[in-house]
């Protein structure tokens, strides 16, 4: 049985919405989970006892362990230490039930510093890796791309980035099958002497990685020319916002031509962020899923789908 932490005090339309989008995952999923909703539990017993009353609800309150959080983090936490000084609020139980061995994953669309923070310190790196990292998924007309850091790490050294490749190239290669993975860095040019420091110590570092083939400008990302595409947290948290706001974009300039908006939107579903729901921390030893912080029932759904997957294929 696949069992999940959820952290419902997360995200910024409440417990209800959380709430509503584990039930939608679970009348999805093919085989029934245990979920344990990490938050306030006087809350959260009021909410489920209000969805129970709603006609045509399917609730097994079985499946559901509510574990009361009553930690709140303020502004004025250190976002770096909220594990340890907050250990009682519903993103650090979160990952400690993983800890703990009670849960096989943990989702939260709570702060990005406070969620990497319990991961590192709670669950720690898989061996080999001196910094976890956020990875996204973006199309391409050839294939899909993977896009990291996306918002874990604002600040990288260049060991860091060297470690990210190897990373991702490493995910790819297993969620596809294909040992033919290639990397570049995300730069401001192809030349070697182009860039930041930063980027120009860790192509150096990167020096003879067979998986390694440069630097990529941001016109060729989406070209497909590389599976991973490596930058820091701060440049991977622009881009993929902006590739988001293109779907919304796009939606906006085609909402009076129905045909091509629906041609349009098979092709560049993956840029709606309620679609994919969650993206993984790579380099942990553990299974961590941050969602958006905007989510919708609708991404928190797909944010617990994501995590019964990942999951289900180890």
């Amino acid at each position: 049985m696949i069992r999940l932490a959820i952290d419902a005090e997360s995200g910024d339309f409440g417990a209800d919405v959380v709430v509503r989008g584990v039930i939608a995952a679970r009348q999805a999923a093919p085989a029934p989970f245990v979920t344990y909703l990490c938050g306030d539990e006087p809350r959260l017993s009021r909410v489920l006892d209000e969805l129970e009353g709603e006609p045509g609800a399917d609730i097994d309150r079985s499946e559901f362990i509510v574990e009361h959080c009553p930690d709140v983090i303020t502004d004025e936490d250190r976002r770096s230490m909220v594990w340890k000084n907050k250990q009682a609020s519903s993103i650090v139980r979160c990952v400690s039930l993983q800890k703990e061995g009670a849960v096989c994953a943990s989702v939260s669309a709570g702060d990005t510093g406070v969620l990497l923070g319990s991961a590192l310190f709670i669950l720690g790196c898989a061996p080999g890796v001196s910094r976890p990292v956020l990875a996204a998924f973006i199309p391409t007309p050839v294939k899909p791309v993977l896009v990291m850091d996306v918002g874990a790490n604002l600040n990288c050294r260049a060991e860091h980035l060297a470690g990210f490749v190897e990373l991702g190239c490493a995910y790819v290669g297993r969620l596809f099958g294909r040992r033919d993975v290639k990397a570049a860095l995300l730069n401001v040019g192809v030349e070697p002497g182009k860039g930041p420091k930063v980027v120009r110590d860790a192509a150096a570092l990167l020096e003879g990685n067979e998986h390694y083939i440069g630097f990529i400008e941001g016109d060729k990302v989406f070209s497909g020319v590389a599976d991973v595409v490596v930058c820091d947290g701060f440049t991977g948290n622009a881009l993929l916002k902006t590739c988001e706001s293109f779907y919304s974009l796009t939606a906006g300039f085609l909402a009076d031509s129905r045909e091509a908006l629906e041609t349009l939107s098979e092709k560049i579903n993956a840029l709606n962020p309620e679609n994919y729901g969650a993206v993984p921390f790579l380099g942990i030893n553990g299974t961590v899923l941050k969602a958006h912080g905007g989510s919708s029932v609708r991404s928190i759904r797909n944010a617990v789908m994501t995590a019964v997957r990942a999951v289900g294929n180890n």
